[in-house]
């Protein structure tokens, strides 16, 4: 087993580097999920806003309170230099002046020229807080023209936009029941999985494997009693125990973060992540039947994993990729493990169809045996070529 133990000696060599990949995976995870985590609650954005009275009447009094109920009042000097200053450093986001003449001209049902603001062109700010405006003048001439006092008009008004709305956030789950039981935590990770699994086989198997075949190597180990067949079995065995000690490690994490159960959908997700991670060995495996140097693995292994994440919905949601990229990502592997995942997840409008899982799980299958079939060809043509 002379080839074996070398396979697994140099293995270890990489382990650094793997390392490095699986902390970047955890802290990105742990990022992502935090930043993802689903809020049932809504709470309308407060804005500092100045406002200018010129005015000074019990109307314009009434509308300063009302806008300082909904965001946050900060004052500030009638200079536009000042006013400016503080919008071009962020220190406010709105300054509306109520003109002289507002009580009056409202009372007659006039709404030209009430105000003048300054705000920052364009922005969402600016047209948060005059549709705010807009609406507060609006709800008020309506009482007024129906027969209210002022003081009742104004009143009405307050009470009215005052009164706070039910917000329902919805998810983006087509099943409550299925999130419960595939967590969104285990769904991402499983999702990420693919880009991270990708990366570390193929910067750590690629890299054994080229240096096994180098020719100086190749040419010591055909000068030993040990044939052909048995070298490449070796390598073979050597390979399969450096994929499942990698998977190994990344499925007890999730059993970890998951609190120590998984429920059937997550060992759905497990069993779709080992199919997967024979993909990538596979993928890592032709790449090292190519790639010419040792040195290029680290370039090839990040054009590789990152397109594929990209093109398949790792890091953009499936159903937000147009459907020209759809159509070239169904030809890769990823692409049929982010569906098979997303289904799991609901996130898909595909409703969890056990068959339907399966027959994605068997085309990232199919995708191993053509990729074992393509190197076991590619390796023969190297072997009569020699």
């Amino acid at each position: 087993m002379q080839v074996f133990k070398a396979f697994l000696k140099i293995s270890k060599k990489n382990i650094p580097m793997a390392l490095i990949y699986v902390g970047l995976f955890l802290v990105l995870l742990a990022f992502f999920v935090d930043s993802n985590a689903e809020n049932n609650s809504f709470e309308a954005e407060r804005l500092s806003v100045s406002v200018i009275d010129m005015d000074n009447t019990d109307a314009s009094r009434a509308l300063t309170e009302f806008i300082g109920q909904k965001h946050d009042l900060v004052e500030i000097e009638n200079d536009k230099d000042i006013i400016l200053d503080a919008l071009y450093y962020e220190k406010i986001d709105y300054v509306l002046n109520i003109n002289r003449g507002y009580s009056e001209k409202i009372s007659n049902g006039s709404t030209d020229g009430l105000f003048t603001n300054y705000k920052i062109p364009d922005s969402y700010t600016g047209v948060f807080i005059d549709n705010l405006v807009n609406q507060y003048v609006s709800t008020l001439s309506a009482y007024l023209a129906g027969g209210n006092s002022f003081d009742e008009a104004l009143t009405k008004t307050e009470d009215l936009l005052s009164k706070e709305l039910p917000v329902t956030v919805q998810s983006f789950s087509h099943d409550e029941t299925e999130t419960e039981d595939y967590s969104k935590k285990m769904m991402y990770y499983f999702q990420y999985m693919a880009y991270i699994i990708m990366s570390v086989l193929i910067t750590i198997l690629s890299k054994v494997i080229v240096t096994v075949n180098r020719k100086e190597v190749r040419s010591r180990t055909n000068c030993s009693c040990i044939t052909v067949a048995s070298q490449t079995a070796q390598i073979i065995l050597g390979s399969a125990v450096v994929v499942a000690v990698i998977w190994v490690i990344f499925i007890l994490a999730a059993f970890i973060m998951n609190g120590g159960t998984f429920t059937d959908k997550c060992l759905l997700a497990v069993f779709n992540s080992f199919v997967f991670t024979v993909v990538s060995a596979g993928i890592a495996l032709l790449i090292a039947a190519l790639a010419p140097k040792s040195d290029s693995i680290n370039v090839i292994s990040n054009i590789v994993a990152l397109g594929m994440s990209f093109l398949c919905g790792v890091f953009v949601n499936q159903s937000l990729l147009g459907e020209s990229v759809l159509s070239a990502a169904r030809f890769l592997p990823a692409y049929w493990y982010i569906r098979a995942n997303n289904m799991l997840s609901g996130l898909s409008e595909e409703v969890f169809n056990i068959n339907s899982f399966m027959s994605f799980v068997g085309i990232e299958a199919i995708f191993a045996a053509a990729l074992f079939a393509i190197i076991i060809l590619i390796y023969k043509v190297k072997h009569n070529a020699q």
